[in-house]
């Protein structure tokens, strides 16, 4: 009896849960950044990681392998995971994997602060319903990649908790906490910025200290200095003097960002409604979100509206490129989440409670169990660095028919141009890059379609065949 007693007390215990996703999803943690979800987004950041190991380990000029004989330096979003990764690398070497590593442990604690936030200030079941659905929702899969917003969301959540430990107690310690966290995570992804709304509610508290609100505000408005200082001034200053461009998306304007949203409105809505918390999951929100509003509760409405539509003002500048770059639903996660353990909750029988909660799960994770395997041809990249290691010197510079995507370049190990096969059959365009310095055409056959060359061929393979250009 005791064993079920304390069984029964594990499985009520969000940490032994937390615990449990953590393991599944160190399943494959070493694997190369090739799943076939977002590792063009992967590599992107691996590169500027890489070289802040190889070349400059300034973190202010984050540089990329894709901009033909220009430096690389480039304009994108503050790459602090980047530089984790980059400081992991000078005790151990570099390895791609770090940055996974690192999104995961965060996000797991990101989770966990997640929950104690929900039960001091709602209730302990909605807490666990709300953690477990993040959990098993695009969280599950995503949060184990080298990409920045799990882990920027997480930091945000964080920050928030010790904002309003600062709150209760006025403590130094917890301002600092928050301060950092936050502005870390801002400057990661903007998005997350809409999860510090949440504080507006204790700012209207009347109980909350006005000097501790005075103080909490200029911090916050030292945070929004910060992103926009990073976003709006340097980011186009790195884009200008280095002439590399726009490399990384810095968002439409709103109109333009509406009209997109509008002329693909269902796959937009489809990532809502079948992608953030799959299908189960979405419509235990909607009903949760129609029960609340009927019986008029306020207060968890507030909790969920304020981050929501904070997170949706911002969302507009994305446009429908979530059609497509599907990280943009992480950070609106939470609030959804939220309200759907909130309106399971109120169930009174707790067995339907458990049920739904298992079959939101089910879907879930049966729908990303796949981002697991890493399938061909991507896994023949991971060849590709030996085979130009066999053929060409690490500072030639190459151009690959990567169709813009930084993948191939990453795993060339290489400098050099992403061409469309267009490109790469044009002589004028051949021409361009032989007097700017390209020595190899790397032709990635399988993955872009095959193009013959008339240039001696010093590899032929299966997966690869590349041309020289001395």
């Amino acid at each position: 009896m005791n064993y079920r007693v304390q069984a029964a007390t594990l499985l009520k215990d969000i940490r032994f849960w937390i615990f449990f996703f953590f393991l599944i999803r160190m399943y494959g943690i070493t694997f190369p950044p090739l799943e076939i979800g977002q590792n063009w987004r992967q590599t992107d950041g691996l590169m500027v990681a890489r070289n802040f190991y190889e070349r400059n380990a300034n973190i202010l000029y984050p540089t990329v392998d894709v901009a033909g004989e220009k430096t690389g330096i480039v304009g994108c979003e503050f790459p602090i995971l980047n530089y984790l990764v980059y400081l992991v690398s000078l005790i151990f070497g570099y390895q791609h994997w770090y940055g996974r590593l690192i999104v995961l442990v965060t996000s797991s604690i990101g989770i966990f602060f997640f929950y104690k936030l929900i039960k001091k200030y709602v209730d302990e079941s909605t807490a666990f319903n709300a953690a477990i659905i993040v959990l098993v929702s695009l969280w599950f899969s995503y949060t184990r990649k080298n990409i920045p917003d799990g882990f920027a969301v997480s930091l945000c959540i964080i920050g928030v908790y010790h904002a309003l430990r600062y709150f209760d107690s006025g403590k130094l310690w917890f301002l600092v906490l928050f301060f950092i966290l936050s502005i870390l995570g801002c400057l990661s992804k903007i998005l997350t910025a809409s999860v510090l709304t949440i504080l507006l509610l204790p700012m209207l508290d009347r109980q909350v200290l006005m000097v501790r609100k005075a103080v909490l505000s200029v911090l916050s408005f030292i945070i929004l200095g910060a992103v926009y200082d990073w976003y709006f001034i340097w980011v186009p200053h790195l884009n200008a003097t280095f002439g590399f461009g726009s490399h990384f998306f810095m968002g439409l304007s709103y109109s333009e960002g509406l009209s997109a949203i509008i002329e693909n409105w269902t796959g937009v809505s489809g990532r809502f409604a079948g992608t953030a918390l799959k299908y189960i999951g979405f419509i235990t929100f909607l009903v949760s979100l129609v029960y609340v509003i009927y019986k008029k509760l306020w207060f968890p409405l507030a909790l969920f509206s304020i981050p929501f539509f904070a997170y949706m003002v911002m969302f507009l500048k994305t446009g429908s490129y979530v059609t497509f770059d599907t990280y943009y639903m992480i950070t609106v996660i939470p609030a959804m989440a939220f309200m759907a353990g909130f309106g399971l909750a109120r169930l009174k029988n707790k067995k339907y409670m458990i049920a739904i909660l298992i079959f939101i799960s089910v879907e879930g994770i049966a729908d990303q169990i796949y981002d697991f395997r890493i399938r061909q041809p991507y896994r023949s990249l991971d060849t590709l660095e030996a085979i130009m290691d066999s053929v060409s010197n690490r500072d030639e510079l190459i151009a690959i028919n990567s169709h813009g995507r930084p993948t191939e370049m990453y795993f060339a190990h290489r400098r050099g141009w992403m061409l469309d096969n267009a490109s790469v059959t044009n002589a004028a365009v051949v021409a361009d890059i032989i007097s700017k310095g390209c020595r190899y055409i790397v032709i990635v056959k399988q993955m872009y379609d095959d193009v013959n060359l008339e240039y001696p061929i010093v590899h032929e393979s299966e997966y690869f065949r590349i041309y020289s250009l001395k």
